[in-house]
């Protein structure tokens, strides 16, 4: 139950978007940003694999700075898309390192996995509109999680 609950705040937070790589976004629960035009490709198994592999590895970071970040202001989080530079230096110093950290690791993750941040947007932004992608990511995420990946 810890597991499917889990599982479903990563695909639920992989699932808004709007931004080049993953940011933190103020709302009353944590969630990734996204971005980049999805185009409808095929997607091969080990794709859905590495995607689902670097879901799992951003979300502890993302989710530590979203509560590092919340301890600082005190409140709602403010706004932050990694590819916003506007937005990232409108932000108090100690924030901002937070967000530009978490930004580079979140690339660095992505990139590291095997996928460029742009097929990393366009596959979230996939699996936001196509069901059947969704769902292989979702039974992916399940698979890695139950094998402690």
């Amino acid at each position: 139950m810890l597991r499917q609950s889990l599982l479903l705040g990563i695909i639920s937070t992989a699932a808004l978007a709007s931004g080049w790589a993953p940011g933190l976004y103020g709302q009353s629960s944590p969630s990734l940003v996204f971005g980049a035009a999805a185009q409808a490709q095929e997607i091969s198994n080990e794709e859905i694999t590495i995607y689902a592999r670097s879901v799992l590895a951003i979300e502890p970071r993302r989710d530590r700075a979203y509560n590092e970040i919340k301890g600082i202001v005190g409140g709602s989080v403010p706004r932050v898309v990694c590819n916003e530079t506007q937005e990232i230096n409108r932000l108090s110093g100690n924030v901002r390192g937070i967000a530009v950290n978490y930004c580079q690791q979140a690339k660095k993750i992505i990139e590291t996995n095997g996928l460029t941040v742009s097929r990393f947007n366009q596959l979230t932004l996939l699996q936001q509109a196509n069901p059947a992608v969704k769902q292989r990511i979702q039974a992916e995420l399940l698979r890695l999680q139950q094998a402690g990946q």
